[in-house]
Formats: structure tokens, sequence, C-alpha cells
């Protein structure tokens, strides 16, 4: 048997090389957990802010064709709706007629294999709450189209924002200052090279 005796040094005590080694062996020490839950609970306030109900959430990144985020969603469409009525250039009159007499619905649920803003098989449902005058109800159902490419506008805005600010996170993460401060505070030692003990 034999004793072999090896100096060991905080993060602090290596030197600007063994610094470097120890920061991208670590790159990713901050990503091991579920790190996306902080941008994914911030998301959810924000989408339902815009009328939108979100349920599961999906990515994939950052580096990669394809890469992205989505979300799955349902609403009963009153927000939306509201949101809608607000962007078209109607009379007071017309615009309380839409908001009385329309009755809209919206779900969004993922399809295919990625995980991006076109990956959403949208229903949306718009549709008059009468059937007694003809051209009333097809005057309201004129807008229908109108109100599911607004819908699914903004809902390809909403995963363009959590997709960034998904990036933005993992890159302050997995940033340099980032990994030194956990290697730091976790009070891991290292070899003179950088290597972990």
């Amino acid at each position: 048997m034999r004793v072999v005796e090896t100096k060991v040094y905080s993060f602090e005590e290596l030197s600007a090389t063994a610094k470097e080694v120890a920061i991208e062996n670590h790159r990713e020490i901050n990503t091991h957990f579920d790190w996306y839950e902080p941008i994914f609970d911030d998301f959810k306030e924000i989408a339902e802010e815009q009328g939108f109900h979100v349920g599961n959430i999906y990515f994939s990144g950052f580096w990669s064709q394809g890469d992205g985020a989505m979300f799955e969603y349902t609403n009963d469409g009153d927000t939306l709706l509201e949101q809608f009525i607000d962007t078209l250039d109607l009379s007071p009159m017309r615009k309380n007629w839409l908001r009385t007499q329309a009755i809209v619905s919206c779900k969004g649920v993922h399809r295919g294999h990625y995980y991006h803003e076109n990956c959403c098989s949208h229903s949306v449902y718009f549709e008059p709450n009468f059937s007694w005058n003809v051209n009333f109800s097809n005057w309201i159902t004129s807008f229908a189209d109108q109100f599911e490419e607004f819908v699914v506008d903004k809902y390809k805005s909403l995963c363009g924002e959590l997709y960034s600010n998904l990036n933005q996170y993992y890159n302050e993460l997995t940033s340099d200052e980032y990994v030194a401060e956990t290697l730091v505070e976790s009070e891991y030692e290292f070899t003179e090279d950088g290597d972990i003990f």
C-alpha cells in the first residue's frame, strides 16, 4: 500500500488557465436540473394575460434547425375575442354586436416530432349564438377566418418570446461567470490543472 499526496485548490486558487479548464469541463453544471421552470412560470402568467390557458410546454434548443418552443392551450375565447375586436375598424355598435353575439373558443395541441411555433394544431371556433337572422349570422361568421389568423399570429408571437427567453436564460446559466460562481459556491476542489478532485 502506498499513500499519494495531492495538492488540491479551491477555484479561486487556480491559475487562469486551470480556471478555464474547470469552467469548460463544467459548462452544463447549472442545467442538470429543471433550469427552465422559472421561465415556464413567468411565461404562463404572460400567456394567461393574453388569453391562453397554457397546458404542456415543449422546447428544444438551441443549435439545430427545427429547434424552438411551443405550448398547448385551451381558451374560452373571451379575452382573445376582446383583443381581436379592438383591432377591427368597426363602429362601436358593430363591435358590440360581435362582442355579444359571437361564440368563440380555441384549443391548440402539439403535432409532429419537433417543438416550435408551427407544431401546433389549432382548433378555433367562431360562430354566431343565434340562427334567426341569416344575413346577420353571415356577417358574424365572416370574421371567423380573420379571428383564427389573429389567434395563430398571437400564438406564434408568444412562442417566439418563450424561445428567446429560454435561450437567453440558458446562455446566462452556461456563461463563464455563472459557471465559476457555482463552482465557488459549491466549494469544489481541483487539481492544479483544473480537473475536479
